[in-house]
């Protein structure tokens, strides 16, 4: 018996080691189909987890960043600075490490996480400027920007758009920069032809309105002076679109317009009406400025600030002051048939006036109205020797261009442009003396430095009349009086700044 269970015993070890040797065998196979690529992802989750820890030790060492900075390397005058960051911010924090060097003044605004800084005067052409952000501005989830933020822009010189020809059509517009005139350069090619335009107060736009060739249809046009596409903007079938007035802001255009009613029998043209084209909508809307019908208007302008817009409402022989936060409108008598010109900040009003005098033809004369007060003052007064045409005010607020002549011994054929204190009793200084000369179509620069204006030579050398006069397109310096002639043949100027 012990013998027998002995070799059992026997048998059964060597079955096992059998089994085991097997297993082995099976095994190690499976050791070598361990690839390389196994290998490199364990390391790689070595390396996330290594990652993590470090992270979870050391804290956050990347922070806020800044996604998108603008502008960079080159700036228009009235361009604003924009700062998006990663993350929603802390508004206070950024605005105390936010600085401009040579510092301006001027407003932060928000949209999202996207700061925009509007400079409360134009920048220096031919300047450069820095941004700084300063380290240590937090986001509203505490993190924050680790190191200081930097980068610039150099301004860049203003250019001038107008229309060409003017005696011929269809006109189009170009550019030209004051200091080359050789630098002109036709922008749209247009063979219906430009009816007139704007640009937009960053200067990288342009609205205009083109006429089209199979009807008496007018539409609204915008050109992106960087990329050169160009895309229509209003569809007014049997309508003329025109006059586009763009909000300081840059995202609404004021525009006039008429409906010729052609399928409604013996109704005839409409009066003008003024527009409201919203361009933060894809595609833009548009909707008339008063939701009654019986306001209507023309000659369109806005504040600096947006706030109001100006008309002239030939039904009621007045402009009307529409307040938009309110929703007032306030009435200025006026037989001359424009709106004037709003004050930068919205609060005076200076336009043109007739009073009927005597054995005196209509006398044209330039009033002011404080539109908080309604107090008016007379700039000219009526029946003396000073008339008085259009007027702008400088973009500071504290004079105004007009448009001037005097009738004396003295008095020039043609409107001079002359700078006036609008305050009572306020000084004046001639901008330009030539008698040869109109000037009746001006703007001022964003710098308040110079005018561009559409000049008419009334007269030749010898003091004739200029029958074969043409306007012409200058920029005047308003402190020394020098000019500079852009163009001829060209009429309806404006600066691109």
């Amino acid at each position: 018996m012990t013998y027998q269970l002995q070799k059992t015993n026997d048998a059964q070890a060597q079955a096992h080691d059998q089994q085991h040797d097997q297993q082995h065998e099976t095994r190690t196979p499976r050791l070598r189909q361990f690839t390389r690529f196994d290998l490199s992802v364990v390391v790689a989750i070595s390396l996330l987890v290594g990652a993590i820890l470090v992270t979870i030790v050391l804290g956050d060492r990347v922070g806020v960043t800044l996604v998108r900075v603008s502008p960079l390397g080159e700036a228009h005058s009235t361009s604003r600075i924009v700062v998006e960051f990663s993350e929603q911010m802390d508004r206070e924090s950024v605005a105390e490490r936010f600085r401009l060097a040579p510092e301006v003044p001027g407003a932060i605004s928000w949209s999202n996480r996207t700061l925009s800084y509007r400079p409360d005067a134009a920048l220096t052409p031919g300047t450069d400027y820095t941004v700084i952000l300063e380290a240590g501005a937090v986001s509203v989830g505490g993190r924050e920007v680790l190191s200081e933020y930097q980068f610039g822009f150099t301004v860049l010189l203003p250019r001038v758009a107008y229309l060409y020809p003017s005696d011929s059509a269809p006109s189009n517009l170009w550019i030209a920069d004051p200091t080359d005139p050789h630098s002109a350069e036709q922008l749209t090619f247009s063979t219906g032809g430009i009816y007139d335009f704007a640009v937009n107060p960053d200067g990288t736009q342009i609205a205009y309105a083109q006429n089209r060739t199979d009807s008496q249809s007018t539409d609204l046009y915008l050109l992106d002076l960087e990329t050169g596409t160009v895309q229509q903007l209003t569809n007014c079938i049997d309508s003329q679109c025109t006059t586009p007035v763009w909000r300081p802001d840059g995202r609404t255009i004021a525009y006039e317009r008429i409906d010729f009613n052609t399928g409604v029998g013996g109704v005839g043209p409409s009066p003008p009406r003024i527009w409201l084209l919203d361009l933060t909508s894809v595609p833009a809307t548009t909707r008339p400025l008063f939701a009654e019908s019986q306001i209507l208007g023309y000659n369109a302008q806005w504040s600096a600030d947006g706030s109001r817009i100006a008309l002239f409402d030939s039904a009621s022989s007045a402009i009307l002051v529409y307040d938009f936060p309110t929703d007032q409108i306030l009435a200025v008598s006026s037989r001359a048939g424009s709106s004037g010109a709003l004050s930068p900040d919205g609060t005076r009003l200076v336009y043109p006036d007739i009073t009927l005098l005597d054995d005196l033809p209509p006398w044209p004369h330039l009033r002011v109205v404080d539109l908080e007060s309604e107090e008016q003052t007379n700039l000219s007064e009526p029946g003396g020797v000073i008339e008085d045409g259009r007027a702008l005010w400088r973009p500071d607020g504290e004079m105004l261009a007009v448009a001037r002549r005097y009738h004396d011994a003295t008095g020039t054929r043609g409107y001079q442009i002359v700078l006036v204190d609008p305050s009572e009793g306020g000084e004046t200084q001639t901008v330009t003396s030539d008698p040869r000369y109109a000037n009746n179509f001006f703007w001022w620069d964003p710098t308040g430095t110079q005018l561009v204006i559409q000049r008419f030579p009334e007269l030749d050398e010898n003091m004739q009349p200029n029958r074969l006069g043409r306007p012409e397109i200058w920029t005047v310096d308003v402190t020394t009086g020098e000019g500079t002639q852009v163009a001829v043949n060209g009429f309806l100027p404006r600066w691109v700044p």
